[in-house]
């Protein structure tokens, strides 16, 4: 999703992708390069209109930066790594999916005819959809002050690269949807969200379920400990999941949860009796969940990861007229792939 030393060495499509975003800065300054030959063939004197390399260096260097900060980074950093890259042309990633196979048999003989069987396919797919917003300067507000004008440039962008990431988490959350809200289809494949998609297991935290508030202070470490291990077997159990799980919670959880276990004895914290259960990794909190809200998934680069066609970047517009405004794209194309097997068990829970 990012372009770092590790993404771009070891994948071979992030590569080609990082070409192509140079080819696009690259292409926007030779245009730059023209205006100012056929400005200065008439003798006029120009101010050069190329964007330093410098300036998308400090681009680059924001757009990092704008990832470690929380409104949902907490669990955005954590997935990152984990990205597997597609090609830019590649509107669905598909994964195939496999049951189990085979009848074994017991006898004394070996001679009771053996049971042939083979395992059965069904598919899935994530769709990888692009993300992008812009930013501008006029021509002339440029041209004033060139080192202010790409000073201005850098808080353009600083700005509209933390909307995108902001965008980016929501569509973790709540899903891709169109400028009418409703969610995006392909071939039949959609992501609607963490709070909402068939893939992720909906555990009720309401009366028709574990019935539990983890935000109420009054209840003990006893009580908190035993609906947290309900909700952990959702997955654990119901859902046959193995994995070591990663707990994403709301600041109102963690509030709670930082309390003592015991008043009677010294147990330590809420929070690190929890995180050493069987089977949970650790927890973690993100002011993108809310009130009673957790979400829990294993950061093993197969259960939950993005899908990218294009990391996150920014590049200018060739600019067709000399008092084009200078146009600038911050885009990338992301989707989210949640792992189910044949029979639509999952190791992605939402707990609310």
């Amino acid at each position: 999703m990012l372009y770092t030393k590790d993404l771009v060495t070891n994948s071979r499509i992030a590569q080609l992708h990082l070409k192509e975003r140079d080819l696009q800065r690259n292409a926007a300054n030779v245009q730059e390069a023209i205006h100012a030959q056929a400005l200065q063939a008439s003798g006029l004197s120009v101010n050069s209109g190329r964007i330093p390399q410098d300036v998308y260096r400090e681009f680059d260097n924001v757009t990092v930066e704008r990832m470690r900060l929380d409104d949902g980074d907490t669990f955005l950093n954590d997935l990152m790594p984990l990205t597997k890259t597609v090609n830019i042309g590649k509107l669905i990633y598909e994964n195939r999916r496999a049951s189990s196979a085979g009848m074994a048999q017991t006898s004394m003989s070996g001679q009771t005819g053996i049971k042939f069987d083979q395992a059965e396919f069904n598919y899935d797919g994530t769709i990888v959809p692009i993300h992008d917003l812009g930013f501008f300067r006029n021509f002339r507000e440029l041209a004033a002050g060139t080192a202010e004008g790409f000073d201005a440039l850098i808080d353009d962008q600083r700005e509209t690269t933390a909307n995108l990431r902001e965008h980016i988490v929501d569509t973790f959350m709540d899903g891709h949807k169109d400028a009418q809200g409703n969610f995006i289809k392909m071939k039949g494949y959609d992501w609607q969200g963490m709070r909402n998609d068939g893939r992720v297991a909906a555990i009720d935290l309401g009366a028709g379920g574990i019935n539990f508030d983890f935000t109420d202070a009054t209840n003990t470490g006893d009580d908190i400990k035993k609906a947290f291990l309900q909700v952990r077997d959702a997955l654990r159990i119901t859902n046959k999941c193995g994995r070591d799980l990663t707990v994403y919670v709301s600041n109102e959880i963690a509030t709670v949860w930082e309390g003592n276990f015991s008043s009677e004895y010294s147990g330590g914290r809420i929070i690190d009796q929890l995180a050493g259960v069987l089977g949970i990794a650790g927890i973690k909190a993100s002011n993108k969940l809310s009130g009673n809200e957790l979400m829990l998934f294993p950061l093993d680069g197969v259960s939950v990861r993005p899908v990218s066609g294009m990391g996150i970047s920014t590049f200018a517009l060739p600019r067709p007229l000399y008092n084009s405004n200078h146009e600038f794209v911050t885009a990338a194309a992301v989707g989210w792939m949640v792992n189910n097997d044949f029979s639509g068990n999952t190791c992605a829970g939402f707990a609310s």
